[in-house]
């Protein structure tokens, strides 16, 4: 792992093999977290995951795509489009197998997640090479998911809610 130093801010850097994620603990607060962890249902356990539309709740012109966006545009020196933000919930029993986003728009080359909660079991992020994060509460992550193949390992006990952002790299 590598510790960037951005400004004040420690940006930590996951590297292996081809695939590069980054994340910064603390993103946002408690009580930031808690305000979007309360606008997604809870779900639990069920024996066969529901499809994705009924888990996913899609953010429009809420601020905190723009305070994702103005950070990773800061931060990366991207010139960063919002393509869609969604609240997520990964429910008991359920995951999400290796995949990249290549399918159903052309235009999207990065995402980024904010974890909302913690206190559940399973749940981490994954890459094909390797790399495995545990969420924590208020964490950002950020990588390229036209090319970094990841996944969610199957959520165990309580609900695993994000919010999730897929963004357009603006070269055109």
């Amino acid at each position: 792992m590598n510790l960037i130093l951005i400004g004040v801010i420690l940006v930590n850097k996951l590297i292996c093999k081809n695939d590069e994620v980054y994340f910064l603990k603390k993103f946002l607060s408690e009580r930031e977290c808690n305000k979007y962890f309360k606008k997604i249902p809870d779900i639990g356990y069920v024996s066969t995951p529901l499809p994705w539309e009924k888990r996913v709740f899609v953010l429009h012109n809420d601020p905190i795509v723009k305070k994702v966006n103005e950070y990773l545009n800061k931060r990366f020196n991207l010139k960063l489009l919002s393509e869609r933000a969604e609240m997520q919930n990964h429910h008991v029993n359920s995951q999400s197998n290796l995949h990249i986003h290549d399918d159903w728009t052309e235009n999207i080359t990065y995402n980024s997640l904010i974890y909302l909660n913690d206190d559940f079991d399973g749940g981490q992020f994954f890459t094909k090479n390797g790399i495995s994060i545990k969420p924590e509460k208020g964490m950002l992550t950020f990588f390229n998911g036209r090319k970094t193949y990841h996944g969610v390992k199957k959520v165990l006990n309580k609900d695993r809610k994000t919010i999730i952002f897929w963004w357009d790299d603006n070269k055109c």
